[in-house]
């Protein structure tokens, strides 16, 4: 599970993970943990730290856990010390100074990183169950591109890659029954 993306199935109408789009990070016996991709807030990371230069990063809404804390996913690699690798060349956290330093002398881009308030976490077995009860489909043909995608588009391109039948959801509004 861990490196995969979790799609909100097109029926589900849970409340906050309502056509969402979760990268998982972790997912071991204990708990398993990921990141919501396209819930873009109007915050951005010099609204978090005002003395950077070059703060125009988005923040996006990880999850309805830890919402004080921010927590970052990126495509740096080993040019961050302390960066755990997920899965290929996407990477979780690092050493926070020394990514500040590198967005104040211009060496991250937007495509190259999110940042999350918040974070998305199951309990043991509870994912589980909700894949078991259709709440997620399953992609997990992953790769960074999800890094260089508007957050409005995530959700269909990612149920289309899935199935490509599932694209007519994609233009369906919140509320099919009302279309």
């Amino acid at each position: 599970m861990e490196g995969n993306i979790l799609v909100a199935h097109p029926l589900l109408h849970d409340g906050f993970f309502n056509r969402s789009v979760v990268y998982v990070t972790n997912h071991n016996s204990v708990e398993s943990l990921g990141f919501v991709l396209n819930f873009k807030t109007e915050f951005k990371l010099s609204d978090v730290k005002p003395e950077i230069k070059n703060g125009h990063f988005p923040i996006y809404e990880g999850g309805p856990v830890g919402k004080d804390q921010l927590f970052y996913i990126h495509k740096l690699g080993h040019n961050l010390s302390d960066s755990v690798k997920i899965k290929d060349d996407i990477y979780f956290g690092g050493n926070f100074n020394e990514l500040m330093k590198m967005i104040e002398q211009g060496k991250v881009k937007t495509y190259d990183i999110r940042f999350f308030a918040g974070y998305s976490g199951w309990a043991d077995g509870q994912l589980e169950n909700e894949i078991k009860h259709d709440h997620w489909l399953i992609n997990k043909k992953v790769d960074s591109s999800f890094f260089g995608n508007e957050a409005e588009d995530l959700w269909g391109l990612q149920l289309t890659e899935i199935k490509n039948t599932y694209s007519i959801f994609a233009d369906f509004g919140d509320t099919p029954s009302v279309n």
